[in-house]
């Protein structure tokens, strides 16, 4: 006999049947539960996972009851999808409201909405999570023997679920390796990194860090990685969104978010072409990747981009090398930079003499961290980073300032 997969629960609050757009997005994924009750039953909140409401066009949900609906969504482990038209009378009862809910444009393609209402459904078990550790503390008195116990357990379960978002095992292609180092400073990171194949040649890679530590940084980074887009699909065909405008669009998601806290995150993103080697890349206030060649020289990858999650309108440059057999680059968090290259005294590196247009100075900090890294660089890249986790825990065991750690390096064999 085999066993059928059950279907997470979505609940439909709108108006009569969905939209193409919105039923192609959903497309059998998802058990919908239909309610065009403008006053649902509690129950129906707490038996779904994401609820998806869209306002009726010829009688605008107000404001009131919109925000009364948030509210009750708030009271559950649900998340709402709000299908809110760009220009409407609602923006203003949603731009400085924090809650369990995600904003999409009504008429985005379908490959854009299922992007959204994955993201709810990624943040939605760690908000179950969450909010079974609070109702086990309050339902606990001062000094129960199980309080910390429970907790403890609930946070390695959120820490579980955060590590089953990260890219096992890493894609091999062609003459392309990647490898990673991941150390949250708690149970959760606000640390993330992954790994995918675009195509047949081209690889997607990323890392993000987000502003702040636990639970409300480590919720940022899983809507990250599903509002991150990387590609258009239409039918049969597909566009790979080159780095620039996908850090752009991830911008202007989660500025869209109006978050109270851990609004910010820095992010670098790349795409290798596997058969010629050309590399495009984009940074939104993250440090500056390190390329080594085979003689050890480094050099760090600039672009100019800001923080995500600050300005709506921000843009990200884009800029793009070819690579060679033997360079490795290293992408890291500030943790990494901040950890490995704080005992590590600045020295001057080697430059490329006969390219002075890749030849760079690195400022102090990537300095310190590429000298951290010189000693390391003929160790393959797995060895290479069990050292640097020695590196780490011996900070840590110090009593050092501690922070998040992430380092993903990607190779190029021959």
């Amino acid at each position: 006999m085999v066993l059928l997969a059950e279907k997470h629960k979505l609940l439909w609050f709108g108006p009569g049947d969905m939209p193409e757009n919105v039923s192609s997005a959903i497309d059998g994924k998802w058990d919908v539960i239909a309610c065009d009750s403008p006053h649902p039953h509690p129950q129906q909140f707490d038996d779904t996972e994401i609820v998806l409401i869209a306002p009726p066009a010829d009688e605008p949900l107000d404001a009131k009851q919109l925000s009364e609906l948030l509210d009750r969504i708030d009271r559950t482990g649900a998340v709402a999808v709000v299908l809110l038209p760009a220009v409407t009378g609602l923006e203003n009862c949603l731009s400085n409201r924090k809650g369990q809910f995600i904003i999409a444009d009504p008429d985005a393609p379908p490959g854009e909405l299922s992007a959204r209402i994955e993201s709810a459904a990624a943040l939605q078990p760690v908000i179950s999570h969450l909010r079974s550790d609070v109702a086990a503390v309050r339902s606990l008195g001062v000094g129960a023997a199980g309080n910390f116990e429970q907790l403890d357990e609930e946070m390695r379960l959120a820490a579980r679920l955060q590590r089953n978002f990260m890219p096992n095992p890493l894609p091999e292609v062609g003459p392309v390796r990647f490898a990673a180092l991941f150390r949250p400073a708690s149970w959760v990171s606000g640390d993330i990194y992954d790994v995918f194949r675009l195509d047949e040649t081209h690889v997607g890679f990323y890392v993000a860090d987000v502003v702040g530590h636990g639970m409300p940084a480590a919720l940022l980074t899983m809507f990250i990685k599903k509002a991150l887009q990387t590609k258009r699909i239409d039918g049969t065909r597909y566009e790979i969104i080159p780095p620039g405008k996908a850090l752009t669009g991830l911008n202007s998601d989660i500025c869209e978010q109006n978050l109270s806290s851990c609004q910010f995150c820095t992010a670098v993103y790349g795409i290798i072409d596997t058969e010629n080697l050309l590399l495009q890349y984009a940074r939104g206030g993250h440090p500056n990747p390190l390329l080594f060649d085979t003689g050890g020289n480094v050099e760090q990858l600039d672009s100019v981009g800001a923080l995500l999650g600050v300005f709506p309108e921000e843009t990200f440059e884009q800029q793009e090398i070819r690579l060679h057999p033997g360079h490795r680059l290293i992408v890291f968090s500030d943790g990494a930079e901040e950890m490995l290259a704080s005992d590590s005294p600045p020295k001057v590196l080697s430059e490329v003499e006969a390219e002075p247009s890749v030849s760079t100075r690195l400022g102090t900090a990537n300095g310190r961290l590429a000298n951290a890294l010189q000693d390391l660089r003929s160790l393959p890249a797995e060895q290479m980073l069990f050292r640097l986790t020695g590196l780490i825990d011996a900070h840590r065991q110090a009593g050092r300032r501690d922070d998040d750690v992430t380092v993903l390096t990607m190779d190029i064999a021959g």
